[in-house]
Protein backbone atom coordinates (compact mmCIF):
# COMPACT_ATOMS: atom_id res chain seq x y z
CA UNK A 1 0.00 0.00 0.00
CA UNK A 2 1.25 3.28 -1.36
CA UNK A 3 1.72 6.40 1.10
CA UNK A 4 -1.02 7.59 -1.83
CA UNK A 5 -3.15 4.86 -0.37
CA UNK A 6 -2.87 5.42 3.05
CA UNK A 7 -3.90 9.40 2.66
CA UNK A 8 -6.29 8.51 0.41
CA UNK A 9 -8.19 6.20 2.49
CA UNK A 10 -7.40 7.87 5.61
CA UNK A 11 -8.96 11.63 4.27
CA UNK A 12 -12.22 9.18 3.25
CA UNK A 13 -11.84 8.02 6.93
CA UNK A 14 -11.73 11.23 8.85
CA UNK A 15 -14.46 12.91 6.56
CA UNK A 16 -16.71 9.66 7.51
CA UNK A 17 -15.98 9.91 11.43
CA UNK A 18 -16.79 13.76 11.40
CA UNK A 19 -19.77 14.96 12.34
CA UNK A 20 -22.69 12.41 12.08
CA UNK A 21 -20.94 8.93 11.86
CA UNK A 22 -21.12 7.15 8.73
CA UNK A 23 -20.87 3.47 9.12
CA UNK A 24 -21.22 2.70 5.45
CA UNK A 25 -18.31 5.08 4.18
CA UNK A 26 -15.93 3.88 7.43
CA UNK A 27 -16.57 0.14 6.24
CA UNK A 28 -15.93 1.39 2.63
CA UNK A 29 -12.20 3.28 3.63
CA UNK A 30 -11.20 -0.36 5.33
CA UNK A 31 -12.66 -2.54 3.04
CA UNK A 32 -10.32 -4.96 2.00
CA UNK A 33 -6.93 -3.88 3.94
CA UNK A 34 -5.14 -6.44 5.72
CA UNK A 35 -5.06 -5.22 9.73
CA UNK A 36 -1.76 -3.77 9.16
CA UNK A 37 -2.79 -1.29 6.22
CA UNK A 38 -5.81 -0.72 8.15
CA UNK A 39 -4.42 0.44 11.25
CA UNK A 40 -2.07 2.55 8.93
CA UNK A 41 -4.85 4.37 7.65
CA UNK A 42 -6.71 4.88 10.95
CA UNK A 43 -3.38 6.61 13.04
CA UNK A 44 -3.31 8.85 9.64
CA UNK A 45 -7.05 9.30 9.91
CA UNK A 46 -6.51 10.40 13.38
CA UNK A 47 -3.83 12.30 12.73
CA UNK A 48 -5.59 14.38 10.17
CA UNK A 49 -8.05 14.78 12.86
CA UNK A 50 -6.53 16.41 15.24
CA UNK A 51 -4.86 18.76 13.06
CA UNK A 52 -8.25 19.69 11.29
CA UNK A 53 -10.09 19.98 14.52
CA UNK A 54 -10.47 23.51 17.10
CA UNK A 55 -10.92 22.77 20.66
Amino acid sequence: MSEDDVRTRACRLAEALSGETDPVAVRAALAGLTPQQANRVVRAAAALRARTTVH
